[in-house]
């Protein structure tokens, strides 16, 4: 029989559009965009009873505060169309969402988030890798290809993300031996950081892991290099490669080191889609967050046809055992419990060579 029209289907997405890490949600936010037309235009969803669903998805800047991204999520829990909420890419928003997800009931799927979380449950998922997974492959890498033997690390203590690359790196210090010789704190939209490098010059590190979003970075990098160190830099997941990146430092980042999920220098058919048609449509350049923006829309409508309904916890349970492949070539593995990460990421490790260029290492 004919399908009939079950209506629309909405998707709350909670991004820091503006503040330091609008880099990276301005980016996921644009990708999940084309993701949503892209369902659209194949027909949409539809259920076992044959009712046809289109999709729409709602944006809500977060900035860089997580009791915005708790109001946001609240918003759309109490509307009965959201079927799920995606985002937030920083994980200062992200990480307070995780217990509110399953006291609303609300499925969320994070697009880069990458900060450890201590208690899941079955209504929280993550597309992207996460650094407790990536950084020890990344970090191995570059230790060993540039014979680290001292590293200082600057990190932004009120990221959660960041705050965890920076434990990371203490943490595997012994076993992949190096010594971790200046270990220094900033907070978010702090301007001057003389008194963290000075410390950083003194400890004479071989190389310096900068643990901070795309606004801070671009700052911090800049007064290393004006300071006179031009030691290796590291940083974590996809920063250097960013072209907001290159341009705000004016390419002090060339020759330095940072992972990605996808080699977008060397894409998959279906991967290299993605940047052509983002970069025709949007002002800034694409990046991996861009894919994870895309692929975070991809696991709703997947997790949606595993249901088989628009119900909210009949998608987190079909999420909580799942293995798909979005059209980008992105493999999304959850089991959870016990956990919602995706289980099967890929890393790169990138060293920049340009503005948005880079060699994988």
């Amino acid at each position: 029989g004919r399908a009939q029209s079950g209506g629309v289907i909405k998707l709350g997405h909670i991004q820091p559009i503006t503040g330091p890490s609008a880099a990276y949600g301005i980016r996921a936010r644009d990708g999940a965009i084309l993701a949503v037309e892209d369902i659209n235009k194949a027909g949409g969803f539809t259920d076992k009873s044959g009712k046809k669903y289109s999709f729409e998805m709602t944006v809500g800047d977060m900035v860089n505060d997580p009791r915005q991204a708790i109001t946001l999520f609240r918003q759309y829990a109490t509307d009965e169309a959201v079927i799920a909420s995606l985002g937030p890419t920083n994980s200062v928003g992200f990480i307070p969402l995780v217990p509110v997800a399953v006291q609303l009931k609300l499925p969320l799927v994070g697009n880069g988030s990458g900060a450890p979380i201590k208690d899941w449950n079955k209504f929280v998922y993550r597309v992207n890798p996460v650094a407790e997974i990536a950084v020890p492959v990344y970090l191995k890498k570059i230790v060993a290809r540039e014979s680290i033997k001292r590293l200082a690390v600057i990190y932004d203590q009120t990221q959660d993300a960041q705050a965890g690359d920076a434990e990371l790196c203490k943490k595997l210090a012994g076993e992949y031996g190096y010594e971790v010789v200046a270990f220094e704190a900033f907070r978010a939209n702090d301007q001057d950081f003389s008194p963290q490098i000075s410390k950083i010059r003194a400890a004479r590190p071989d190389a310096v892991y900068v643990a901070a979003a795309t606004g801070d970075g671009v700052k911090v990098v800049s007064q290393i290099r004006e300071a006179g160190i031009e030691k290796r830099l590291i940083t974590g997941y996809g920063s250097f490669q960013d072209p907001v990146y290159w341009d705000g430092t004016k390419g002090a980042v060339k020759g330095d080191y940072t992972w990605l999920g996808q080699d977008l220098s060397n894409p998959s058919p279906p991967l290299k889609a993605l940047p052509d048609r983002y970069n025709t449509r949007f002002p800034q350049e694409a990046t991996s967050f861009s894919a994870f923006g895309y692929d975070s829309v991809l696991a709703v409508v997947e997790g949606l046809k595993k249901a088989g309904r628009v119900d909210r916890e009949a998608l987190a349970d079909a999420l909580s055992d799942f293995d798909a492949t979005s059209p980008l070539g992105t493999r999304i593995t959850f089991k959870n419990p016990p956990g919602g990460n995706n289980t099967n990421p890929s890393v790169v490790t990138i060293q920049v060579t340009g503005r948005g260029t880079y060699t994988a290492v």
